[in-house]
């Protein structure tokens, strides 16, 4: 998991995030951030409470064909396989870094654990290591999303900058998904309160 930042670089970090999140002319999660580099490897906890029930939640998060229709970058993305809880899925897209777009292909392997958790692991691919986690909690009002990523990059152009590859692009695929949830269940409470037919 990755480790307690300090205050000063949660707060950049947090301010970094409410910038993406608060682009003008839309309506956006607000997401927090944090990224710690540990040795070869980066570690990334993402977060968010959202508008949402837990059912539209896990529908996104599982709904592992439809991610191109709104995670920025990702071109494609497919179940090829399922065996009990462990779906194998293909990924590929771009990763971000300033003006470099640097082509990715993942194969993951994700455990579902209904309602409320998914861990995943890239079995083959670009990235040298990469293992994830989603955890969904129910709150009083709404719910939050957690997101664990240790990732390994492997990408001997970025250097010294991959940390900061990661966390732009964890950001802004975090907010992608925070975004779709909320936009889900909106549409869902919408569609509950209008009339089924003639009065």
């Amino acid at each position: 998991m990755p480790t307690r930042p300090t205050s000063r670089r949660l707060t950049g970090i947090c301010a970094l995030a409410l910038v993406i999140a608060m682009t003008p002319g839309t309506i956006a999660a607000t997401i927090g951030v944090v990224a710690d580099r540990d040795g070869d490897a980066v570690d990334v906890h993402a977060s968010a409470v959202l508008d949402a029930d837990m059912p539209t939640a896990w529908h996104v998060l599982t709904d592992y064909d439809r991610y191109p229709a709104f995670i920025p970058d990702l071109r494609r993305s497919r179940v090829v396989g399922r065996r009990g809880s462990v779906v194998t899925v293909e990924q590929s897209g771009d990763a971000l870094l300033w003006l470099l777009r640097l082509p990715v292909e993942v194969t993951f392997e994700i455990d579902e654990s209904p309602p409320n958790r998914l861990e995943s692991h890239a079995v083959a691919g670009s990235l040298r290591a990469l293992t994830s986690q989603y955890e969904l909690t129910p709150l009083a009002v709404g719910i939050r999303l957690d997101y664990f990523g240790r990732i390994t990059p492997g990408f001997a152009l970025l250097g010294p900058f991959e940390k900061a590859a990661v966390e732009h692009n964890i950001a802004r695929q975090f907010q992608a998904l925070a975004d779709e949830v909320e936009r889900q269940a909106a549409t869902t409470r919408l569609n509950a309160r209008a009339p089924t037919g003639p009065h």
